[in-house]
Parts: C-alpha cells; sequence; structure tokens
C-alpha cells in the first residue's frame, strides 16, 4: 500500500487531478468526494475509484486531501481536513480571504501537517530551465490574459488570474514589495476583469504585471531585465530565450559610432546573442502533485508552501484594496 490520499472537487479541473494521482507510482488513491454526487460517481468510474457521499469519511480514509472546490469552499475543506490531522493539497489561492489564509497556515503549523498551494507555474518547464539564469532583475514585466470563462468568477481577476504572477515574484525576489500601485476595471463582472499592478522594490526592481479574463488570445508571458541580460520566457509556449551582449560588444559600438571600415556590415549578431531553451513535455500538474506526494512522505517543506500561499493571497488583497479605494473616491 501507497500513499493514501483523495480529491474533494471532481469539476472540470479536479477530475485532471484525479486523473494524475490515479496514475502515481507509490500513491493509493482511494477516493473522491463532490458535492454534485453525480460528478463524484462518473469520475470514480471513470478512474476506477470509491466515490464518497460523506466528505470526513473520504478524510477519514486517507494520509493526505487534494481540495479543488470553488476558491469560497477552500478554507472550509482545508480546516476540516488539517482538523483531522490531514496532510493537505489547496489549488490556487489558498483561500477566498486572507483571513481564512491566515487560519489555514496557522492550523497548519499547530497540529503540524503539510499544505501545498497549487500555484503550478512553478513548475512550467520553461521556467524551470531558465530559473538559475535570473539573477539581479532590475525590471521584470508579466501578461496573463484569457478569454472570458464563467469559471474562476466568484473572485476577481487578481485572485483567480493574477495570483500565479504574485506569486513568481515572491519567488523570483524574495522579498515584498514596499509599494504597489494598481488600476483595474470591471468589464463583463462587477470585476475586476483587468488589472495591472506597478510593485517596487527595496532592491530597486520593478515589476508591471497585467491580468485579464476578458482577453480574445490568451497569453502567459514573463520577461526579466537584468544588467547586460534579458529573458523572456513563454509559459503558454514552453519556450524561454536569453538575450546578452555579444563578444565584441564594446568594439562593435566603438566601430559603428567611428564608422570604421565594415561598419556597415555590422548586424544584430555582433551586438547581441541568444540562446533558446525549451521546457520539458511533462504536464505542471503531475510534477506539483508528486512534488506534494514526495513531500507528504519525507516531511519535508513543500515546494510551494502554504506560507507561500498566504503571501501570494496577501499581496493580491492589497491590490484588490487598492482598486476598491480608487473606486470609491473616483
Amino acid at each position: 500500500m501507497g500513499l493514501k490520499i483523495g480529491v474533494i472537487g471532481v469539476g472540470k479541473l479536479g477530475r485532471h487531478h484525479v486523473r494524475v494521482l490515479r496514475g502515481l507510482n507509490g500513491v493509493d488513491f482511494v477516493g473522491c468526494h463532490d458535492r454534485i454526487a453525480e460528478r463524484a460517481d462518473a469520475a470514480a468510474e471513470e478512474f476506477g475509484a470509491t466515490a464518497y457521499e460523506d466528505r470526513k469519511a473520504l478524510i477519514a480514509d486517507v494520509d493526505a486531501v487534494d481540495i479543488v472546490v470553488p476558491t469560497s469552499e477552500h478554507a472550509k475543506y482545508a480546516l476540516m481536513a488539517l482538523e483531522m490531522g490531514r496532510d493537505v493539497f489547496v489549488e490556487k489561492p489558498l483561500a477566498g480571504d486572507l483571513n481564512e489564509a491566515e487560519q489555514i497556515v496557522e492550523l497548519a503549523d499547530r497540529v503540524g501537517r503539510l499544505v501545498q498551494v497549487g500555484h503550478s507555474e512553478r513548475f512550467n518547464g520553461a521556467l524551470e530551465q531558465v530559473r538559475g539564469r535570473i539573477s539581479d532583475p532590475s525590471f521584470v514585466e508579466i501578461h496573463r490574459l484569457a478569454p472570458f470563462s464563467v469559471r474562476g468568477t466568484d473572485i476577481s481577476v487578481v485572485g483567480d488570474l493574477m495570483i500565479h504572477d504574485l506569486d513568481l515574484l515572491n519567488h523570483l525576489l524574495g522579498e515584498p514589495p514596499v509599494e504597489v500601485r494598481a488600476k483595474g476595471a470591471g468589464v463583463l463582472t462587477t470585476g475586476p476583469d483587468i488589472v495591472n499592478a506597478r510593485l517596487e522594490y527595496a532592491s530597486g526592481c520593478v515589476a508591471n504585471v497585467t491580468a485579464s479574463r476578458v482577453s480574445v488570445e490568451p497569453m502567459r508571458k514573463l520577461r526579466v531585465f537584468s544588467p547586460n541580460k534579458y529573458i523572456s520566457i513563454d509559459m503558454q509556449a514552453g519556450r524561454a530565450t536569453e538575450y546578452r551582449k555579444a563578444e565584441g560588444f564594446d568594439d562593435s559600438v566603438a566601430k559603428l559610432r567611428a564608422k570604421s571600415p565594415g561598419y556597415d556590415r555590422l548586424g544584430l549578431g555582433d551586438f547581441v546573442q541568444f540562446e533558446t531553451f525549451t521546457g520539458d513535455d511533462v504536464e505542471p500538474l503531475y510534477k506539483e502533485l508528486s512534488a506534494f506526494c514526495r513531500s507528504v512522505e519525507s516531511r519535508e517543506a513543500p515546494v510551494v508552501s502554504g506560507q507561500d500561499g498566504l503571501n501570494a493571497v496577501r499581496l493580491a488583497a492589497q491590490i484588490v484594496s487598492i482598486i476598491q479605494h480608487d473606486a470609491k473616491t473616483t
């Protein structure tokens, strides 16, 4: 028998969690629960598991529980599982508001259980390829754009989409911002549905982050500018490119300025060199759930801890508060 785990919430995303967990080596997938019994029955039949009518009965039968319910219910189920002594994986964001996120982290610390949050971009293959090449960033620009979907509209676009990038910023920069400015607008909902945030850090780095759920074409791009280097990551395509000064850059500039012989034959390659990286084909969900199961078994800190999730929720709450205050005063 391996690690016993179950899933609460088998909607569109939850079914993928069941699929992945059902195929992990060393994992005993016990079963699933959903408030709509027919969904749990369908998932259990498709993947060969047990459908539980009683969520507490499922939690009692497992070592760890994977929570994939609507954001507004994250705290309800996470706190229940922690109180029953189980480790918890919870989809992003950690909770629907800051108070609930704090409760989850505080309870996990008190009962000595692990919490991992589903910030799947940490496991993006393209980011993994260049993470070690990112250093001393001076400017970061992120765009996360998506077409409208009813799923996730129980929270703002900050909690639904931008939360991924707030976690990435916390991870890459290792410090909270010292100043935050934000602007948002509701287009199809009371919103906001599109938000831009500018974050300034004590290190001098500035991050410009845009998230939209009313875009025609999807986009997930992260650009990091550092002295003498620029890294562009297309997280949707799974590719990254590093641009840096070419060897002989100074000589080429001098030749161009002086119009020395051959200056008119200088090309981009005399000034800039680039290298392209391609992420692996491993599904990020597979990576993050595998990492969670390893953490449960080894008792090592999760890759994306409850505290990481709390930090992202705290920053998201700050951005939403700024937008709401701006709306009231205009």
